[in-house]
């Protein structure tokens, strides 16, 4: 990158949308999920250690979910509270506003790394669900392997993305924050979130076949308690990583198809507009609070219709005793 003062001021457009009111509030509205998400999360895992809902395979990988979706929430609110914080303190100072993208290589790096977290391991819950359907026996002995397994090749991925992203990138060029990606990188960039995109619709179409099977095969099973009680486990977990995939998919495929379109578009578009739609299109910090909010919803939720069947049975059973009882009274 030159070292001229004049490659890395801001022009008045950004200037506009450094300071802008609407980023502001962006910055407030994503630091109050992220601190939800933080508080959720902690409710999460401790109602994940004390309910014996999901195998240990299954929860191995819940609990690399949510260590994820905390990665990507601190370093995505230090991000935005640095933009926070700089504009009003360079309000005035627009050779200064910006960033480098040599300067922001790490926090763009750890961002990805995040979000490739996220989706890849929702993908890693949907292999884990389809190994628990297809060979259950097999999987009820394995125990956490799966899981480990799985979560090991979740993190090496995540570790490469970045890295593969940014292959050859000189980081030459100025951005508003260190949110955007390098301008060398953005195709890769294009096609890793289009790839994100596609792995969260295969995991909702796979899931959603895994609960068909699973109910086609707990009626195989009715007279077989333990396998029938497999079925049914596996039909548990797979329809809250159904809830969590979804969300993810909603997350991941509002933000890819937004700001894909914006870049098709850019040369018509504003700085300062294009800017702008970009902070607000980006839906992945909702994706991450949804994931402690809907494990904490659908496991009461298992936990509520459990006592409800409970409490059922016993009153039937009661009845039964007082009927038998008054049977016994009127032959005397």
């Amino acid at each position: 990158m030159t070292s001229s003062n004049t490659s890395i001021c801001a022009t008045e457009e950004q200037m506009v949308l450094q300071t802008s009111l609407l980023l502001r509030v962006n910055v407030i509205l994503m630091t109050t999920v992220a601190i939800f998400t933080f508080i959720l999360t902690y409710r999460a895992l401790f109602i994940l250690k004390q309910r014996p809902i999901f195998h240990k395979s299954t929860k191995i990988l819940l609990y690399t979910s949510l260590i994820f979706v905390n990665i990507h929430e601190i370093i995505f609110m230090v991000i935005q509270c640095v933009a926070f914080i700089r504009s009003f303190t360079l309000s005035d100072k627009p050779c200064e506003i910006m960033r480098t993208t040599l300067e922001c290589r790490f926090k763009n790096h750890v961002l990805i790394f995040g979000i490739a977290g996220m989706n890849f391991n929702q993908f890693g819950l949907t292999v884990d669900r389809l190994l628990a359907t297809v060979i259950p026996q097999t999987y009820s002995h394995l125990g956490s392997f799966p899981g480990i397994l799985i979560s090991i090749l979740v993190i090496g991925c995540s570790i490469a993305a970045p890295l593969i992203i940014a292959i050859g990138d000189p980081y030459d060029d100025i951005v508003p924050n260190c949110f955007f990606f390098p301008q060398h990188s953005a195709p890769r960039a294009n096609i890793f979130l289009i790839i994100l995109s596609a792995l969260v619709i295969a995991s909702i179409f796979l899931n959603l076949i895994i609960i068909f099977a699973n109910k086609k095969l707990e009626k195989g099973t009715r007279y077989y308690v333990s396998q029938r009680y497999q079925k049914r486990e596996a039909l548990i977990s797979t329809r809250i990583i159904v809830y969590i995939a979804a969300s993810q998919f909603l997350g991941m495929a509002l933000y890819s198809t937004i700001v894909l379109t914006l870049r098709l578009h850019k040369s018509m578009i504003p700085v300062s507009m294009y800017h702008n739609i970009v902070w607000w299109a980006y839906t992945v910090p909702f994706a991450a609070v949804a994931l402690p909010a809907l494990l904490i919803h659908r496991i009461n939720l298992v936990g509520s219709n459990r006592k409800r069947v409970i409490n059922r049975i016993t009153a039937k059973v009661e009845t039964q005793e007082e009927h038998m009882k008054s049977l016994k009274e009127l032959w005397g």
